[in-house]
């Protein structure tokens, strides 16, 4: 077969390339949307974060600080168990937390006024904050008194139960004291007198430290109390369990 007939026969089937521009444009990227920017991380409560407790650590003194002392004891209280499966614990716990910033407050409190700072200007001084943490103590303190009274309800040694009864049954009254004295610390905001301060610093003293012995008092009993239920487990939902 002639070569040449067939590429004269092939012209025209096939069209020529079109020329190659001078500058060829660079691809368009399309742009990305601006991202909104990350969200903070959601503060955690501070009464749920882990603090470096130490319970062998010395106790804080019981006359220069008395309220601490009585939260330190608590803390070593609770500080034996695991609190999983434990609300008492937990409970018991967090008020100690309470009474220790309950404490700071109060002294942060009368030393600004005594310099002369008003409410607004000190760090310690919301008495917002001091009326919240007293009704969380005493939501805390409700929650106590409801484990014992099931515990005490189910137990079967009498005796035992009756040290339980004896343990938690200050703690109502106290929580309504509590909320008294706060109610008459609010009443005086913004307003420093020396002599009303030194006594309702005195009466809530006096009532953080009984309030605390009694919630440590009622978690002991209540831990008796919970080994004479082992034989029905159903009987109790605490779980006291001391670390190792």
């Amino acid at each position: 077969m002639n070569i040449s007939y067939i590429k004269d026969e092939m012209v025209g089937f096939y069209l020529p390339l079109p020329p190659l521009p001078e500058l060829i444009p660079p691809p368009i990227v399309e742009e990305e949307e601006e991202k909104p920017p990350a969200r903070p991380p959601v503060p955690v409560d501070s009464d749920e974060e882990e603090d470096a407790f130490d319970a062998s650590a010395p106790a804080p003194d019981p006359v220069e600080a008395p309220i601490e002392h009585a939260a330190f004891k608590l803390r070593q209280e609770t500080a034996k168990y695991i609190e999983e499966d434990n609300d008492m614990i937990a409970a018991a716990r967090k008020i100690a937390q309470k009474f220790q910033q309950m404490a700071k407050y109060t002294k942060g409190r009368r030393e600004m006024l005594e310099l002369g700072a008003t409410e607004e200007k000190s760090e310690f001084s919301s008495m917002t904050d001091m009326i919240k943490t007293c009704k969380e103590i005493i939501a805390l303190t409700k929650n106590i008194q409801k484990h014992a009274a099931m515990i005490s309800k189910n137990c079967p040694d009498k005796r035992l139960v009756m040290s339980l009864a004896n343990s938690m049954e200050p703690i109502g009254m106290l929580s309504q004291q509590l909320n008294i004295i706060a109610s008459v610390k609010a009443s005086a905001s913004g307003k420093y007198n020396e002599a009303a301060e030194v006594e309702a610093d005195e009466m809530l003293t006096i009532n953080a430290q009984n309030l605390m012995k009694s919630v440590r008092d009622t978690v002991r009993a209540s831990e008796s109390c919970s080994v004479k239920m082992l034989s029905n487990p159903a009987a109790n939902n605490l779980k006291f369990r001391r670390k190792r």
